[in-house]
């Protein structure tokens, strides 16, 4: 009776020392389509945006731009909030990412499967004239369809 344990027990050592794989790194590169809120709570201001990212991935490190449209609602009023720029410091981990919107804004998410959506959350700092803002907020992103 002892030697079918011995065998599986030798044949589970073998399963268990197969080489290892590479990390299951989700592919983000192309197009995405994304929306976002961001808020400054202190300040009085909401700003809303819908864009597209282009992105570029090589292994786990990703490159790209965006272009936005939108509006910040602020406590004299609403204000433009068209932007575009360069996407640096992409980083995937899994189905995560982290990337900063060149020069001000950091953003992380991850990726459900089953929907394809990416939802995380960001933070901007903008400084300049004396004032400073820091808005805090939640993003998402979907692949547009074919």
């Amino acid at each position: 009776m002892r030697r079918p344990v011995a065998l599986l027990l030798a044949a589970l050592a073998a399963a268990c020392t197969e080489p290892a794989t590479t990390a299951n790194t989700h592919d983000f590169g192309g197009v995405w389509r994304y929306t976002e809120t961001m808020t400054d709570i202190p300040n009085g201001i909401t700003c809303d945006a819908t864009g597209h990212y282009r992105l570029t991935q090589e292994g786990v490190a990703f490159h790209g731009d965006y272009v936005q449209t939108g509006l910040c609602q602020t406590p004299g009023g609403f204000i433009n909030n068209a932007d575009s720029g360069g996407i640096a410091n992409g980083l995937v981990i899994g189905r995560t990412l982290r990337f900063r919107a060149v020069p001000y804004c950091d953003y992380d998410g991850a990726l459900d499967p089953a929907s394809g959506r990416i939802a995380g959350r960001s933070l901007c700092i903008l400084v300049g004239g004396g004032d400073s803002l820091t808005l805090h907020g939640t993003w998402s992103a979907t692949r547009p369809a074919p």
